[in-house]
């Protein structure tokens, strides 16, 4: 059955998913609790200058996916499937705690919500637990799904809908062939099983809340946003009501932004404008944030025997030359695979590296050697495997030896106590054809505690103090928070959308701050060199 966010932290707690945090918390301070936790859901019960508390981490691990979908973790992906086969229609209410405040026109104010700067990096601060609702254009039929979209001011926002495949690009692309806008509903904070369903994958021709229906075992209950022909869940906690400016085209700045690889994904980029019409949410209601990023999506663990493994590496690397810091034998390894954190010093430091660990040990191990940076926890199993998936590529970094001595109770040699080894380099590329910015982590933001005896400014001051420190210099937003911390964020945030309008992103990767110009983009935006980033995702026109 179709269950409120309430309901559903409650079961939370009671399943022992949840920390809650009832102290009187900073918006400044929710990443570093985000980052504290993350394994559990939490739920700050008090926002300084905000009525709502703020749930984040609720569907952040594969226990609470299987816990919601009531089956084990092994079958959760299988349990998905088969409920996404199922069809039921949903039905239209009248009333909803959705509707107890509702704000229309003028009256929205985007800065009543939490808002807070997740990454150091980020454009702007973002709601990322954001389910758009939109209709095709053409077919009536209903989609919805998870995008992320920053703050421009108290009723402007933009989305993230670069992939040429999302449905909402779709129907945007569609709305703007026809001469329209598109009207999108944002819906912020749910049950889990709302975002499980909104991911499975079904053709174009289903109504996705038909398969919401067959999640929940019962129809959707559906009703009618206040200025826009859109229904969306009546459970859903917060409405932003929209419209998405497709006849604009894709040519406002958005990012960068803190990626789920753990970095800084794909720059700044070409993005839908939305105006937001109205603002309905429970009263008291809870701003649901969805983490991303930032330092922990892992765990680790350790074993016996190895000691001497780890020794032998690391001595005959000191021996080599190699500014070595340390050296993992991992358990699973079973001492035939083995880890070195080192500080490369030239371009070739990693494969001398690789050849050392798979030569030197006097037990003919490992058979399998990685160098990592030393910013990679090479203790942390997960840290291991992001370095692997990021920072390796396969023809480039792999170094194979032949007929080199190992343990004889390998089954794998074809001649006992001979074995062919691998190493992998898993350091940043090292050279003029590479940008480390793009491998800088995306570290979540932490303001420190504000200055003593801040005195609050009034919206008009602060409006005219910020036009003057960004006049001065171009500033990151991260910069600007920093410069006014202790400011109440809403007047802060109002102050900075009051002068959107006069503000431009500058060509400065990685931070692409904001100064003061008459167009999104503050320089010509020529079309961009193909880099590391999906070319789909690359504007080909002078914006």
């Amino acid at each position: 059955m179709q269950q409120s966010l309430s309901d559903f932290v409650a079961a939370m707690d009671k399943a022992g998913f949840l920390v809650r945090i009832k102290e009187e918390v900073r918006v400044d301070q929710i990443p570093k609790l985000m980052e504290a936790n993350p394994t559990k859901a939490i739920l700050v019960e008090q926002v300084k200058d905000s009525e709502f508390s703020v749930l984040a981490n609720a569907y952040s691990n594969q226990d609470m996916f299987a816990w919601v979908m009531g089956c084990d973790k092994t079958r959760t992906g299988l349990e998905m499937v088969n409920r996404s086969k199922g069809r039921v229609k949903w039905e239209t209410v009248t009333t909803a705690p959705c509707k107890e405040i509702i704000l229309k026109g003028e009256d929205v104010d985007l800065t009543r919500l939490p808002l807070f700067l997740h990454h150091d990096r980020d454009g702007h601060a973002y709601t990322n637990d954001n389910l758009f609702v939109s209709k095709h254009p053409d077919t009536g039929i209903y989609d919805w799904g998870i995008y992320r979209s920053m703050f421009r001011s108290k009723n402007e926002k933009s989305v993230d809908m670069t992939c040429t495949s999302h449905r909402q690009r779709l129907h945007a692309m569609a709305a703007a062939a026809k001469g329209q806008n598109l009207e999108v509903a944002i819906v912020i904070g749910g049950p889990t099983i709302d975002k499980i369903s909104a991911l499975v994958g079904v053709t174009t021709d289903t109504d996705d809340f038909e398969v919401l229906g067959a999640f929940y075992g019962a129809p959707a209950k559906m009703i009618k946003c206040e200025t826009i022909d859109v229904m969306v869940p009546a459970n859903a906690e917060i409405v932003l009501e929209c419209e998405l400016m497709a006849l604009e085209g894709l040519i406002f700045d958005e990012g960068p932004y803190g990626e789920f690889t753990g970095m800084y994904g794909g720059g700044i980029k070409h993005n839908y404008r939305l105006k937001v019409k109205a603002m309905t949410h429970r009263k008291g209601g809870i701003f649901q944030h969805c983490t991303i990023g930032g330092l922990h999506p892992w765990y680790t663990d350790n074993m016996l025997q190895l000691p001497a493994i780890e020794a032998d590496l690391f001595n005959g690397l000191k021996q080599s030359g190699i500014d070595v810091r340390e050296v993992r034998c991992p358990a699973g390894g079973l001492s035939n695979i083995a880890y070195a954190k080192i500080h490369p010093l030239g371009g070739g430091d990693a494969r001398q590296a690789l050849g050392v660990m798979l030569t030197c040990s006097k037990q003919g191990l490992p058979k399998v050697a990685m160098v990592f940076d030393t910013d990679v926890d090479i203790w942390d199993d997960q840290a291991v495997l992001a370095a692997m998936a990021y920072r390796y590529m396969p023809d480039r970094d792999t170094v194979q030896l032949q007929g080199l001595n190992t343990m004889t109770v390998d089954p794998t040699s074809t001649v006992p106590g001979i074995s062919s080894k691998i190493g992998m380099d898993c350091t940043i590329p090292i050279g003029p054809d590479w940008n480390p910015n793009e491998f800088v982590r995306s570290t979540v933001t932490d303001l420190g505690d504000p200055p003593a005896n801040v005195k609050p400014m009034t919206e008009e001051a602060l409006t005219k103090d910020m036009e003057a420190f960004i006049a001065a210099s171009p500033r990151a937003w991260y910069e600007i928070l920093k410069n006014y911390h202790g400011q109440p964020y809403p007047v802060l945030y109002r102050a900075f959308g009051n002068l959107r309008h006069k503000l431009g992103r500058t060509n400065d990767p990685p931070w692409y701050r904001y100064t003061i110009s008459d167009k999104p983009f503050a320089y010509e935006a020529k079309p961009q060199a193909l880099n590391h980033s999906d070319p789909r995702h690359l504007k080909t026109t002078t914006a």
